[in-house]
């Protein structure tokens, strides 16, 4: 991607980066919101971005995809309306944070995609830095007014107790191979001294070679009776003996033993907090955007709602 230190066209160094729409010609309006146009280019360089992560999908797919990429436009720009509103910014230092992080999840080559899509990169940097300022909305709008007290965390807990049963599990690390010659092999190395993960990396057809063949841990009730077979009696360390299936020589490594419990409030009070300031927040903010929608007036341009997949149902007409 370009260097980063002129975020935007036309730019200069100052305190905010300006992310004021731009004018649109009447001609080129798809929507307006609150007086404020949206143009038929802003959807058609989402619809390019939004292509980028999605592979063939069928027409009705399409017409569901196109329906939610105009919901999130508009959405977007109501935030930026209430940014400007309150007085909210986003200094060049915070843009440069904000698009060197976005990048970091990026492929190496993804300005070479952004231009197979027809996608300018400026466009791409702008919907980033909206985005990023629309979030710090709401959460001064919504999610910092947000708040879950202990006792009802505590009640949740109690009132969820089957949901905090632990199945007992073991912590397993697991080698597969097909041929007999090659379980030879493992089990000379074994014998050897060298560690399962290692060998299992070298030799497993497992997926999990990448890791030693290192399952995590399993709950005793996820697993074969064959395989329960050859793990009882093993002690934590301790190696299986060879098991045979349709899928070729398998061998186990018995890492650790977790019996039935119940998980204890202390340890999953942290969880279930988080779960439900998320789920209150969601809630919050889907009857505040509801509100400000409300409060709104959106109209559509009749002649260009058919190419950006919008019904004109509920909404009024340019």
């Amino acid at each position: 991607m370009a260097a980063l230190a002129c975020l935007l066209p036309g730019c200069r160094p100052s305190p905010a980066v300006d992310l004021t729409p731009p004018s649109v010609p009447a001609d080129r309006t798809v929507v307006t919101l609150n007086g404020e146009a949206i143009s038929l280019d802003e959807f058609d360089s989402e619809f390019r971005m939004m292509q980028i992560h999605y592979s063939a999908v069928s027409e009705g797919d399409m017409r569901s995809i196109k329906r939610r990429l105009f919901e999130q436009v508009l959405n977007r720009r109501l935030l930026l309306q209430e940014a400007r509103k309150i007085g909210l910014t986003m200094s060049q230092a915070q843009a440069v944070d904000t698009l060197k992080g976005a990048l970091k999840d990026m492929p190496e080559d993804f300005g070479v995609l952004l231009k197979a899509r027809g996608v300018n990169q400026d466009a791409w940097k702008r919907r980033i830095l909206q985005e990023a300022l629309a979030r710090k909305v709401v959460d001064r709008e919504v999610n910092s007014r947000v708040h879950i007290l202990p006792e009802e965390v505590e009640e949740y807990y109690w009132s969820h107790l089957s949901d905090y049963w632990q199945p007992a599990a073991v912590h397993l690390r697991h080698l597969v191979v097909q041929r007999k010659s090659d379980l030879a092999k493992v089990l000379q190395s074994l014998k050897k001294g060298e560690e399962f993960g290692k060998v299992a990396s070298v030799f497993s057809l497992d997926p999990e070679r990448g890791q030693g063949g290192d399952w995590g841990f399993m709950d005793l009730d996820r697993l074969s009776p064959a395989y329960l077979k050859v793990l009882s009696g093993l002690k934590p360390g301790e190696i299986s003996k060879p098991l045979k299936d349709n899928f070729g020589y398998h061998l186990f490594q018995l890492l650790d033993r977790r019996p039935r419990r119940m998980q204890p409030f202390e340890e999953v009070k942290g969880s279930i907090h988080d779960s439900l300031l998320k789920e209150e927040q969601d809630h919050r903010f889907d009857e505040w955007m509801e509100d400000l929608k409300k409060k709104s007036t959106i109209k559509v341009n009749q002649e260009m709602a058919p190419v950006i997949g919008v019904t004109l149902e509920g909404m009024s007409e340019e």
